[in-house]
């Protein structure tokens, strides 16, 4: 049986609503989209996990090789483990294991069996404003994040990009933190404290990118999906949807010379 190489999405709430259109576009669907008939776009967003939640499940959400190809692996954590510790309903994994359970993921037995393309991900900044006021609506009324620590998450993952390809890991870095950031206004250098802290005032291109400070508007996945095109394009420009690269599984339905040399029947 013929089958569909996949493009996995693996991490928490922000992968899992990315499949939602209710706020007007998913980058789930439009990955899939993109890649409709060439891969099968799989979403194993899980939200809440940390990283150490996922590496626990990894051996039973990753395929075998015989069954199906992961040819994409986009990995995305890191806005739970950046919760602060001790806070209530913290996730929170301390940056140095954090660390190394991405390292731990990326290297599985289980995902080196399908020699992927890795793209790593930043944990996207976050606006402590709307997070505080979301928090409050539940009850709760100490501190959960906060911009300069979700900063911090953001540039290890940075620097585990650098170390895994100095391995010779097949790994490009999606650095979102930074890219939500220069929308915000911000610029490396500015020596001013980061948009989304309350020690200034409410970043309104954060405000319009998180909907409750931490997850993503339309705007922001539109961003995404707009940033993981460009780094397959730029990284593994081989890989972007077309038909001499990845062609459709199965022919297109007037392709008689597609159809002949999968010595399929074409009607006329």
């Amino acid at each position: 049986m013929a089958t569909y190489d996949q493009f996995m999405l693996l991490g928490d709430s922000l992968f899992q609503h990315s499949s939602d259109q209710t706020r007007g576009f998913g980058l789930h669907s439009a990955l899939q989209s993109e890649y409709i008939r060439r891969l099968d776009v799989v979403n194993r967003g899980f939200s809440g996990y940390n990283s150490e939640q996922i590496l626990q499940i990894l051996p039973s959400i990753i395929p075998n090789p015989s069954a199906t190809k992961i040819r994409f692996l986009a990995l995305f954590l890191g806005a739970n483990d950046a919760t602060l510790r001790g806070a209530l309903g913290s996730q929170h994994v301390p940056i140095d294991r954090y660390k190394s359970n991405l390292r731990k993921i990326i290297t599985h037995p289980s995902v080196a069996a399908h020699s992927p393309h890795v793209i790593l991900v930043t944990p996207p900044p976050i606006n402590e404003y709307a997070c505080e006021d979301n928090d409050r609506n539940k009850g709760i009324n100490a501190p959960r994040r906060l911009a300069k620590t979700t900063g911090t998450y953001a540039h290890i993952v940075r620097e585990l990009a650098v170390e895994l390809k100095a391995e010779g890991i097949d790994v490009a870095l999606l650095d979102l933190w930074s890219v939500f950031m220069k929308t915000a206004g911000w610029k490396w250098g500015d020596g001013i404290p980061l948009p989304g802290s309350k020690e200034v005032p409410e970043n309104a291109m954060l405000k319009l990118l998180l909907h409750d400070g931490l997850h993503f508007n339309n705007v922001a996945y539109t961003i995404y999906f707009t940033e993981i095109m460009k780094t397959i394009q730029q990284t593994w420009p081989d890989q972007m949807p077309n038909d001499k690269n990845i062609p459709y599984l199965f022919p297109a339905w007037d392709n008689k010379k597609a159809w002949e040399e999968r010595k399929l029947e074409y009607f006329e």
